[in-house]
């Protein structure tokens, strides 16, 4: 089962969505606007790759003034 984690960026104003695979692969994609954005691109990630995964949990730490 496919993961994703959404985590802050560096610079403290973007967010990362960090996608873990079943088989250990691991990527980052770096720089979303808002947390919205990194949630709305998981969802679409999940419909279009990953059917079957069931429904999508977002676990993610919330940074301050999120």
């Amino acid at each position: 089962m496919t993961s994703y984690t959404i985590t802050p960026g560096s610079d403290g104003a973007t967010f990362n969505v960090v996608i873990s695979g079943a088989n250990g692969t691991r990527q980052t994609l770096l720089g979303f606007a808002t947390k919205s954005e990194a949630e709305a691109w998981i969802t679409n990630d999940k419909r279009l790759n990953h059917p079957d995964d069931g429904p999508t949990v977002f676990d993610s730490p919330t940074p301050a003034g999120d």
